[in-house]
């Protein structure tokens, strides 16, 4: 058998589709692991053995299908083109596994944390290894041959430019959202403890600000991550409906406020 073949030197952090794959790739082998583990039969297991076991194996399934949404957003697929390939309605692929696509986007599209040693090339060199061992008539570059850093080695330095813009945006995203919670909190607090109405006026615009900004970034995360683009717009017009609510609400309160004096004064008279 051949040595895998050599891979020309790419970076560590890989473009977030060549990511998505190999993280697929990596849990599917994983899977396969543990589905093998089932084989063999003990009629001395305890009871319920099986069947535990089995779930967990759905399990991992589950997150597997989640991981295969993931790489396959990246990819480019619709959330239409999801639907029909599970047999259930695009609002219900969405609502199912939007939250995952989200949250993959918001840790920076990649299989490991920024610091550390691990690379998501010597993975896919690994998964390289194990396919061909499977089958001598496997490929020794199954999983790497696939991988964009491969195939278009020259595209890494605007990748990973369009990376940086991403993640600054992402930055700041978090701020945002750290601020925006504190400020819910002091509005909570605020409108708990029955304080003035023009305080909590004041908290609600201090919310709808911020919320103003998230949409904004998320409106500008659209450009940075264009494969993403309807989690963003979707996660923009979140917060601009925040924005109307919490304006709204900032505008009944300071119409209360406006008319309590009056109503005191009125009574005052009688």
């Amino acid at each position: 058998m051949t040595d895998t073949p050599a891979l020309p030197e790419t970076p560590r952090v890989l473009s977030p589709r060549d990511e998505a794959r190999v993280r697929f790739a990596l849990h599917a082998e994983g899977l396969s692991k543990e589905a093998l583990d089932l084989l063999p039969i003990d009629p001395a297991a305890p009871r319920g053995q099986r069947l535990r076991r089995a779930l967990a194996l759905k399990k991992e399934l589950d997150e597997l299908v989640e991981r295969a949404v993931i790489a396959e957003r990246e990819e480019g697929t619709t959330w239409a083109q999801l639907a029909d390939a599970t047999g259930i309605s695009k609002q219900a692929a969405h609502e199912r596994w939007a939250g995952n696509v989200t949250a993959w986007a918001a840790n920076g599209r990649t299989m490991f944390p920024p610091d550390s040693q691990h690379s998501t090339l010597e993975v896919a060199r690994r998964l390289d290894q194990v396919y061909a061992d499977l089958d001598s008539r496997h490929s020794q570059d199954a999983v790497s041959s696939g991988l964009e850093a491969v195939r278009f080695p020259g595209a890494a330095a605007a990748e990973a430019a369009r990376r940086e813009r991403a993640t600054g945006l992402h930055t700041r995203l978090a701020l945002l959202d750290e601020r925006l919670v504190t400020a819910y909190d002091e509005w909570k607090l605020l409108n708990d403890a029955g304080a003035r109405q023009g305080a909590r006026v004041e908290a609600l615009h201090r919310l709808a600000a911020l919320n103003e900004e998230i949409a904004a970034l998320y409106e500008e995360l659209t450009g940075a991550e264009p494969e993403l683009a309807d989690e963003h717009r979707n996660s923009a017009e979140r917060a601009r409906t925040s924005v109307t609510s919490n304006r709204e609400y900032a505008e009944l309160l300071a119409a209360k406020a406006e008319a309590a004096p009056a109503i005191t004064s009125s009574e005052g008279t009688r």
